[in-house]
């Protein structure tokens, strides 16, 4: 998953637990051991920093993310569901909440361009999904 971030120039440094962020801490409010990474990349110009930390794991079925940064925190829920033996599908479910003005007008803009931003939002989840089935079994 991390050479993907880093093909599409994000910069990616996982976290020690140890050695996270209060202000992030603070607003995460979640256990010292979870896994983490502190991203950086480019949104419409500006570099954004934002720390993501994986919350639930539950093998093989679901993941549970928590992106926090100063102006918007994101919560995105994986969950696999096998059809068959050959078949699966995977639902992604995200959700939003601005904490400023400036994020809430992002948020808006997304909302009034929802069909492109949901077809880009397919398109990036099937990427995903054809990553995830090249994949070796464990």
């Amino acid at each position: 998953m991390r050479a993907i971030l880093i093909s599409k120039h994000l910069n990616v440094l996982q976290l020690n637990a140890m050695f996270a962020c209060r202000r992030f801490r603070k607003a995460i409010q979640t256990k010292e051991d979870t896994l983490g990474w502190n991203c950086r990349f480019k949104v419409r110009g500006r570099q954004r920093d934002v720390e993501t930390r994986l919350i639930e794991f539950y093998k093989p079925n679901s993941m549970k993310f928590h992106a926090v940064n100063p102006a918007l925190h994101a919560r995105l829920e994986i969950e696999v569901i096998p059809l068959s033996r050959v078949q699966t599908r995977i639902q992604v479910v995200s959700v939003l909440e601005f904490k400023t003005l400036a994020a809430l007008l992002l948020v808006q803009s997304m909302k009034l361009a929802r069909s492109k931003f949901n077809q880009r939002f397919k398109s990036r989840v099937g990427k995903l999904a054809e990553f995830i089935s090249r994949m070796p079994a464990a």
